[in-house]
């Protein structure tokens, strides 16, 4: 199956679901169609869900939104929801998301995910 993203907006955030297959060029495309569908929702708060994608560790940096360009999501808070094993690879992605300007936390749980989310918002 290729790559699938299916979008929700609610309560003023975004879910994004990734999932399929995807290599590691597609990241890129996954990540700007993510920006994008924040800036048509007008939203700054986004929850990224790759459980379900396959192969997915080399490219981590650009699911989470890390690379880039910085002024695409200056000022975001973006939770990253995965399996337990892959948390440990989440740290460096945190600090440069901190260095680029916007919060990125990995979760292993949707709802913990979705009231960090809520909570930074006030």
């Amino acid at each position: 199956m290729p790559c699938l993203i299916n979008y929700a907006v609610r309560d003023g955030l975004l879910r994004a679901e990734v999932r399929g297959k995807s290599s590691y060029r597609d990241a890129a495309w996954i990540a700007r169609d993510i920006v994008r569908q924040t800036a048509e929702q007008a939203v700054r708060c986004v929850l990224i869900d790759v459980r379900r994608l396959a192969e997915r560790l080399g490219m981590l940096g650009s699911l989470s939104m890390a690379t880039g360009d910085p002024g695409d999501v200056y000022g975001y808070r973006v939770a990253v929801v995965d399996v337990k094993e892959n948390d440990g690879y989440y740290a460096r992605h945190e600090i440069a998301a901190r260095n680029r300007g916007y919060a990125l936390r990995c979760f292993t749980d949707s709802a913990e995910a979705r009231n960090w989310l809520l909570d930074g918002r006030h």
